[in-house]
């Protein structure tokens, strides 16, 4: 009996401590992951469907070829502005445009600098087509850089930061708090513009690739220097000897003249002051 009420007590006083216990605290939501997202971006092979990302296919540099060509040409030729004009011409025909121009007067003779760009397929025609055009060439130099390896990693950075971006905006539909908001807005603002500056760099290296500059500097022909013949002349000579002969007597006399003014007093001075020594000893020396 005493066992079986034992039981019953225990079993009640049970019951009341779990009734009275505090309920347990649910584990709190992880933070907002937008931080861990920019930083460890997947490297996505495509784009999804219905993504606002531009369509970015990967491309290797086997298949992809981007050379920037640069030459310099200084050209001797007979008619600056002719050639000048000539030479605008020439750019336009080959589907290229003038960059800059400038002329210069030196005296009787025009010089001019100038720099065009045409497709980069059209280089060699133009540079051969500038040469046939002058004179002479007086100095050529033509350079190449090989940028496909930098823009083959630039559309893969580009697809990169596209994809990070997308999932970002998809987190910010999700955020609850106004914090969380703000956090992803800024972290979409970053990924923005770095997407800008991804783009202004390909689209650079786009362009460059696609037109070549050519800088040139027009030369003219100068009139050759006439060199007459000397021949002996005596009445020359003696013209010039009695040129010379007279300048000398000039500059003599403009010497004695210098000494007399200058020096004059005091050799007057000189001779007074010898004099009068002179006249006081001779008396001394005949007493003696």
């Amino acid at each position: 009996m005493n066992a079986k009420f034992l039981l019953v007590f225990v079993s009640l006083w049970a019951a009341l401590l779990a009734a009275c216990a505090p309920a347990a605290t649910p584990a709190p939501e992880p933070e907002f992951p937008v931080a861990a997202l920019a930083t460890q971006a997947p490297m996505p092979t495509g784009v999804p469907d219905g993504s606002t990302t531009s369509n970015v296919e990967p491309v290797s540099p086997s298949s992809l070829r981007m050379v920037i060509k640069n030459a310099d040409l200084q050209l001797l030729v007979e008619d600056t502005n002719a050639s000048l004009n000539r030479l605008t011409q020439m750019a336009a025909d080959f589907g290229g445009y003038v960059i800059s121009s400038q002329t210069e007067q030196r005296g009787d003779y025009v010089y001019a600098n100038a720099q065009i760009a045409v497709p980069s397929a059209q280089f060699e025609a133009a540079l051969n087509q500038l040469r046939n055009a002058s004179l002479k060439v007086l100095r050529e130099s033509a350079t190449g850089q090989d940028v496909s390896a930098e823009y083959v990693d630039l559309r893969s950075r580009l697809t990169n930061l596209e994809a990070t971006a997308a999932r970002v905006r998809e987190f910010l539909a999700d955020a609850k708090t106004v914090e969380e908001s703000l956090n992803v807005n800024r972290q979409l603002s970053e990924l923005e513009a770095q997407i800008e500056q991804v783009k202004g760099q390909m689209k650079y290296y786009e362009g460059r690739a696609a037109f070549s500059t050519i800088t040139i500097a027009l030369v003219p022909q100068t009139a050759p220097v006439e060199v007459k013949p000397t021949e002996w002349n005596p009445g020359e000579t003696f013209e010039d000897a009695l040129d010379v002969l007279v300048k000398l007597v000039q500059s003599l006399t403009d010497i004695a003249i210098w000494l007399a003014v200058v020096f004059g007093p005091f050799a007057l001075i000189a001779f007074v002051v010898i004099g009068l020594g002179v006249r006081f000893l001779r008396p001394r020396k005949a007493k003696a």
